[in-house]
């Protein structure tokens, strides 16, 4: 039997399917679940699966008020099944159904709240229980909007903070939108025409570049300043990936690390001196040819 579900027709399909397979007696079920368990008979797991299928159909459709499609419930449930059966052992006692009943829920409600929201609502035992708890308490409450009192009955009752109730309840009341839905009635914008793009454009990326490459030339020029040693311990200590200790580097040139960090250190601020020197040569140079425009177009 397929088990591929694509629209309404398929659906009704697949129900009016499951109700052909017939229940299976406490015997019968032991006698193929032991035929799985030893031989891998895979008549036996078809036996069992279809006879479990209206289980399936059942757990799904209690979960069918999150908005999700109901054949995705169903396609998670007939996983939970499959992981029932690698796992169960006929010769405990219990019923195939409340075993699978679990894994059935457990599949189903990873799913549901997996795919809820495009926006990760968090992977803690409290977001969880609420998830799935707030709305049947708030039914068992005759309530629809919650109040601070109902906020604090509920999270009594579920052992959970105040606070965590009424920060689900905004997260789980806000679902997701889409961006191409119309702002009004009579408008033609939409939210996407107001969702601004972060990335640079390309005029700041060329700068950036141009930036990072004049940056860089300044540095070597700086370096090419240096005396060999200078050079190496620098380059040693700050630009090699890894870097090497102090110690390392003096040992290397056998001085000691204290020296190591003297050299370093006057190498460094002869850098800086260098790369100050070429900033302001740079920003009165740029004076001069502002100042010299200025004057041609005075005279002309």
């Amino acid at each position: 039997m397929s088990f591929g579900l694509r629209d309404e027709s398929s659906l009704s399909h697949y129900i009016s399917e499951i109700k052909k397979f017939p229940i299976l007696d406490q015997d019968e079920e032991y006698e193929l679940a032991l035929r799985w368990k030893e031989k891998s008979d895979q008549r036996a797991l078809d036996k069992i699966i279809k006879s479990h299928l209206r289980l399936v159909y059942k757990i799904a459709n209690g979960y069918s008020g999150y908005g999700l499609p109901k054949e995705d419930l169903i396609a998670e449930g007939h996983v939970g099944i499959m992981h029932a059966l690698q796992h169960f052992d006929p010769s405990i006692g219990y019923r195939f159904s409340t075993y699978a009943a679990w894994w059935i829920k457990a599949k189903i409600k990873e799913f549901v709240y997996n795919a809820w929201s495009i926006v990760k609502l968090g992977s803690s035992k409290n977001n969880r229980k609420l998830f799935f708890g707030l709305r049947k308490q708030k039914k068992a409450l005759g309530i629809d909007k919650l109040s601070d009192e109902d906020a604090q009955t509920i999270a009594d009752a579920m052992q959970v903070s105040k606070e965590d109730v009424l920060i689900s309840e905004n997260r789980f009341a806000n679902k997701d939108y889409s961006s191409n839905v119309e702002i009004g009635e009579n408008s033609k914008a939409s939210f996407q025409d107001f969702l601004v793009d972060t990335k640079a454009s390309p005029e700041e990326i060329i700068l950036h570049k141009q930036e990072y490459e004049y940056r860089k030339k300044i540095l070597h020029d700086a370096l090419a300043t240096l005396s060999k040693r200078e050079y190496d311990i620098v380059c040693s200590y700050r630009l090699q990936n890894p870097t090497k200790s102090l110690r390392k580097i003096g040992e290397e040139h056998g001085i000691s690390a204290e020296r190591v960090r003297q050299i370093e250190m006057a190498a460094f601020l002869k850098i800086q001196k260098y790369a100050r020197s070429v900033e302001w040569a740079k920003q009165h140079s740029q004076i001069f040819q502002k100042t010299a425009c200025y004057f041609i177009n005075v005279t002309i």
